[in-house]
């Protein structure tokens, strides 16, 4: 008698798989009562506000609360406020020129990742976010070295490696080619991430038609891609105006930005924050923080008003033109045109991105060691970086991906609108004065920060986040709600509308999101520096190892710590295809 109650019940089904299906109907229910998702949409804006918004943005407050110091500090001041326009025209400048150059050289090896398949895809896709775990300080030496060191690095101890061209000084060209290396990942995975969501068959359908491909992917594909550009051009321009480490550095390697050169005058936006930063330390000279601080609040408004206006115009925007030309786009759809396109694009990653990104690790095969490298450090250093970064990117995923549903799916428009301008403040606030800012805030309510490295963590949370929200509303804006629509027509509650017809759709984009956040916190320097003394990650021992001089241990390095980064990624990649297929 006991082992039939304890048997399987009618329909083959045991009493204890029953009750736990009651258990999850109940809990389904629970969670999908209108009460809790109020409730839990209050409960996520309480955080964006608290732990993304408010650190953020405090340096604001204090141009607004110490409004009489800049009045009797900075504007009196022809030299500060000299310098101010000149530099944000810089920035934005380049910000602008880099965005148009890589969505030109990216969406045709986005295209090329989605739409063929060839061997070795993994390994492509992995070396494309690789230069994201350079340290930006790296980036700011490699590249200086590989495009030219300056005239006057002919008396200085720096002798750059083999192979360097040499070609310009210039701030502005030096600027676009540091910042090519640390936007193209972002266009390329944005674009990715979008075009996989499109139907090739609409493509197919046209072709059929006689349509050429070329006339196909302009008329069809091109128009219902407008959100992923404008994602893409977004984590590009905010990206390129945020830097501040590679830019300092570069800026300062070719003798500008108050390095004692011929040009020190000449900056860009994070440039003169940082310059400034560091003359703040002078307790004569007062002037310089509410300078700096300042300089940090137009930068916010200006990229904020940017992007605000881009996102409007790339979602209004009705292109391509409806006009089609057979016997042209036929000639250059077929033949060795598409061939060639590749093959610029695959030269444009090398000969832009890869080479100038790593340029300075032939360091680690010309340079001479000094004092060898302390493994020892360098494997706690990178211990610390992962933690930092994984648990970043943990609390992003969980907060972001609801977050994006908020913003593009949320009933209240408004809501959304001003949730997607404010999503992208803490990566358009330049590292430096993120850093501060940050630091200010919680140091000010230290009792609730228990230890740097909690500070730390919460500081690359507030940077990181903005890449999985931009992500993942790309991808919904691209979904048709129709599908959601359908699913709870059909009886299905939210959270299973989500798990089984959003989830599948958007998880290359949260990958794209993870990848992006992951590897952005592993390589931030300026924002760790700015919250912690105490704190070493891997991008902190490194520009250590840069600024004593020791180029071959940095290269030693950061060749280490690239490997491990690239088995990481290759790794997470891997493991989301394979369930991809299985799924």
């Amino acid at each position: 008698m006991e082992e039939e109650a304890s048997g399987p019940g009618p329909g083959g089904a045991s009493p204890g798989a029953g009750a736990r299906a009651d258990r999850r109907r109940r809990l389904l229910q629970v969670l999908s009562r209108r009460g809790t998702i109020r409730a839990w949409y209050a409960g996520l804006l309480a955080f964006f506000v608290v732990l993304i918004l408010a650190p953020t943005l405090y340096v604001l407050w204090y141009v607004i609360s110490g409004w009489g110091l800049i009045q009797d500090l900075v504007l009196p001041n022809p030299t500060l406020v000299g310098a101010i326009g000149p530099a944000l025209w810089l920035s934005f400048g380049v910000a602008l020129t880099v965005a148009g150059i890589d969505l030109v050289a990216g969406l045709p090896l986005a295209w090329l990742l989605v739409r063929k398949d060839f061997r070795g895809k993994d390994w492509v896709n992995t070396i494309i976010d690789s230069p994201l775990a350079v340290t930006t300080a790296g980036l700011g030496l490699s590249v200086v070295l590989f495009w030219g060191i300056p005239w006057a690095a002919s008396g200085s101890s720096i002798v750059p490696p083999p192979g360097a061209l040499g070609l310009t000084s210039d701030a502005f060209l030096i600027l676009m080619f540091l910042h090519l290396t640390t936007t193209f990942p972002y266009m390329v995975r944005s674009l990715a991430a979008i075009l996989e969501e499109i139907e090739i068959e609409y493509e197919n359908a046209a072709r059929a038609a006689g349509a050429s491909r070329l006339t196909a992917v302009r008329t069809i594909t091109l128009p219902m891609f407008r959100s992923g550009m404008a994602t893409g051009l977004i984590l590009v321009i905010a990206k390129a105006l945020s830097d501040t480490g590679g830019a300092f550095a570069a800026l300062g390697l070719i003798g500008a930005c108050g390095s004692g050169g011929p040009s020190t005058d000449v900056c860009n936006g994070t440039g003169l924050i940082n310059y400034w930063k560091n003359l703040s330390a002078d307790p004569l000279r007062p002037e310089f923080t509410p300078a700096l601080a300042l300089v940090s609040a137009l930068m916010i408004a200006l990229s904020l008003v940017l992007l605000v206006v881009l996102k409007y115009v790339a979602q209004r925007l009705h292109f391509p033109l409806r006009r089609v030309w057979p016997g042209v786009e036929g000639r250059l759809s077929r033949g060795s045109v598409p061939t060639l396109r590749n093959l610029a694009a695959i030269g444009f990653l090398v000969g832009f991105i890869l080479v100038p990104s790593f340029f300075f690790l032939l360091y680690g095969v010309v340079g001479t060691p000094a004092a060898g490298l302390d493994w020892r450090g360098f494997w706690g250093a990178v211990g610390v970086s992962f933690l930092v970064g994984g648990l970043a990117t943990a609390v992003d995923l969980a907060a972001g991906i609801p977050m994006a549903i908020l913003i593009t799916r949320g009933r209240v428009r408004w809501l959304g609108r001003l949730l997607d301008a404010l999503v992208n403040v803490p990566y358009i606030v330049p590292s430096a004065a993120l850093g501060i800012s940050l630091g200010l805030f919680w140091k000010a309510q230290r009792t609730l920060v228990p230890s740097d490295l909690v500070l730390v963590i919460m500081a690359h949370i507030a940077f990181t986040f903005p890449f999985v929200v931009r992500n993942v509303v790309g991808a919904l804006e691209q979904l048709d709600p129709a599908l959601e629509e359908t699913a709870r027509t059909l009886g299905a509650k939210p959270i299973q509308t989500f798990r089984r017809v959003v989830f599948p759709s958007v998880r290359p984009a949260i990958l794209a999101g993870a990848i992006m956040a992951f590897t952005r916190s592993v390589g931030e320097t300026g924002a760790t520096v700015s919250v912690s003394t105490e704190t070493v990650t891997i991008p902190v021992l490194i520009v250590n190892l840069i600024r004593s001089g020791s180029f071959y241990e940095a290269s030693i390095a950061q060749v280490a710590l690239l490997a491990v980064s690239f088995a990481a990624i290759l790794g997470l990649r891997m493991v989301v295809q394979r369930r991809r297929r299985r799924g």
